[in-house]
């Protein structure tokens, strides 16, 4: 008889983030960011693709309402993206990007008819072993008709039947490095903070209380690339008799 707990430890995990950020109705740089998305999906068949908004345009959506653009997302299999400054200009060009769609739109802080149409607030998706929360605080200016919430209720509400002991977080934000540094500051979770909105003097990943805060890809000429190590966890089991 041994009645003695066995200890081990899982194995540790590692999870793969690519994303993009102002890529600005750039449709003319999209098949070498494609190309070079397609090597990194072959090499991490796992990982999780975001855009951190104003993919559609500078101020606002291109001629086609930013329909290339969310086509070629499609093609690249994106998981989510936030609505930026673009995006949220014209409510019906909104509207249309988040029906064609296949990827998740993402608008935590906002409250409006459009919620669960065009987008929603949280996206749970498994990778790798891995559970993974995205999240996504839109641009302070939402579409009409729509309020908007603080970035802390917001998360505690898109979060509140999530394990997050156990789950990666990940927020796409617009609000500017000020906010996000502020929320990671102020919150209890553990997440990762891809700031969409540039910000002189923010270059580099810094952690800042629990979460690490990331500044966005310059542009539609690169792809962002994060890869974090998720420490082994003590497992406990029941000796056996």
């Amino acid at each position: 008889m041994n009645d003695k707990p066995k200890v081990s430890f899982r194995p540790a995990q590692r999870l793969e983030l690519r994303y993009t950020g102002n890529i600005m109705g750039d449709l003319e740089h999209l098949p070498k960011l494609g190309t070079i998305i397609k090597n990194e999906r072959k090499a991490y068949p796992d990982m999780v693709l975001v855009d951190t908004g104003n993919f559609s345009g500078p101020n606002k959506p291109g001629p086609h309402q930013g329909k290339p653009h969310v086509e070629v997302m499609n093609h690249l299999q994106y998981d989510a993206a936030v609505p930026g400054r673009a995006e949220t200009k014209n409510s019906a060009d909104l509207r249309s990007m988040g029906r064609l769609a296949k990827f998740h739109f993402l608008a935590s802080n906002w409250r409006g008819m459009g919620e669960g149409n065009y987008y929603e607030r949280i996206l749970k998706i498994k990778r790798g072993g891995l559970d993974i929360a995205i999240l996504g605080l839109a641009w302070n200016e939402p579409p009409q008709d729509t309020e908007i919430i603080p970035p802390e209720q917001a998360i505690k509400e898109a979060l509140a039947d999530v394990n997050t002991d156990s789950t990666v977080i990940i927020v796409l934000s617009q609000l500017g490095y000020l906010a996000d540094r502020a929320l990671a500051m102020n919150s209890k979770y553990t997440m990762i903070i891809l700031s969409g909105v540039t910000s002189e003097g923010f270059e580099e990943q810094t952690m800042v209380g629990s979460s690490l805060l990331v500044p966005v890809a310059p542009g539609p000429d690169s792809l962002g690339a994060l890869g974090v190590d998720l420490s082994g966890q003590v497992e406990i089991s029941k000796g056996e008799k």
